[in-house]
């Protein structure tokens, strides 16, 4: 599939999302619904995601400590460049974006730190299915929906068996793929180069203790998710269990993994739409101005800060496009 192809199948799914979410707004009752948000809460959820992305940044360099150490003030600006990235380019490459900055400011390797990264989602796919089995032993889930996360979970159980398999099975993989008539010998030489600085990048979860630390991090960095959404909530006075807000985190956030337009507009509305209004059963006005908000305080601050990141740095938009891994060394 092109990536034009799946950049339009995206925006159709932001399109459809927006549709299903606000296809019955009432504008008045939806600036009446504004007029009554506390901002002061805005600001405690707005303060604690910054808070967040620092953790994120510490428990990155945690990862790329056995490469080099990177300071936390790099990692930071860095992680910032990515949530800028990731609102105005397609397919997430703002991933790709900030380990180009980190790469490119540390003299690392680009696919080696994109390993690092790769890492980084795993520990954040490992604290979702936490969350998901958490969330599955305190809430009853209509069946369609729980049976989309059973498959959900089954999906993140074979990604994490696969990424592992390929970072600490790479000889093995290397000596199935040596002779092969599959790939050309320019194409076998530029998999292995990649496939070699993509495990280094893995390597630092080998410390049992870096991987306590690790542990620990992602799992207090899904915690202050969970304060962002509760103190959100509160903003507009809306009061549900601490059981209902887990279910709410839960679904926004398996959304906003799915392939959409930038910043996922319309995936992440939606998503935040349903639960409020089919499964927790608040009307329409209240659902829909959760979603606008929720999602306004979940990239608004950090799209902000990371443009002047960006434009602090010397890297452009489009480098993203034009770095070819396998050119680098192994």
């Amino acid at each position: 599939m092109s990536k034009w192809l799946k950049l339009l199948l995206g925006l159709l799914l932001s399109f459809l999302g927006l549709y299903f979410a606000f296809q019955n707004i009432d504008l008045n009752d939806l600036v009446k619904s504004f007029e009554s948000i506390k901002y002061f809460w805005i600001f405690v959820a707005t303060t604690l995601l910054i808070l967040y992305t620092y953790l994120r940044s510490f428990r990155w360099r945690l990862l790329l400590f056995s490469l080099k150490p990177v300071s936390i003030k790099d990692l930071f600006a860095s992680n910032m460049v990515g949530y800028f990235g990731n609102s105005i380019l397609p397919f997430k490459m703002g991933e790709i974006l900030r380990g180009y900055a980190i790469s490119s400011n540390n003299n690392l390797k680009t696919s080696t730190v994109l390993g690092s990264i790769v890492l980084e989602r795993v520990c954040d796919l490992g604290g979702l299915l936490i969350l998901l089995l958490f969330v599955a032993l305190f809430y009853s889930f209509p069946y369609d929906i729980g049976l989309s996360l059973i498959i959900s979970s089954a999906v993140i159980l074979l990604i994490l068996f696969l990424l592992w398999f390929i970072s600490f099975k790479k000889e093995y993989i290397m000596k199935r793929i040596e002779g092969t008539q599959l790939m050309d010998f320019k194409t076998v030489i530029s998999f292995i180069k990649t496939l070699s600085s993509f495990s280094i990048g893995f390597s630092s979860l080998k410390s049992f203790k870096s991987f306590i630390y690790v542990s620990l991090l992602t799992i207090i960095s899904w915690f202050i998710l969970y304060l962002v959404t509760y103190y959100t909530l509160l903003s507009l006075n809306i009061q549900i269990g601490w059981v209902e807000i887990a279910v709410v985190l839960l679904l926004t956030s398996m959304a906003m993994s799915v392939p959409a337009a930038p910043g996922a507009i319309g995936t992440h509305h939606f998503a935040t739409y349903y639960v409020m209004n089919s499964l927790l059963g608040f009307n329409s006005i209240d659902s829909q101005t959760f979603a606008i908000v929720l999602h306004a305080v979940s990239y608004l601050p950090l799209v902000a800060i990371g443009a002047f990141y960006f434009l602090k740095s010397s890297i452009q938009i489009f480098d993203v496009f034009d770095k070819d891994l396998s050119d680098e060394k192994i």
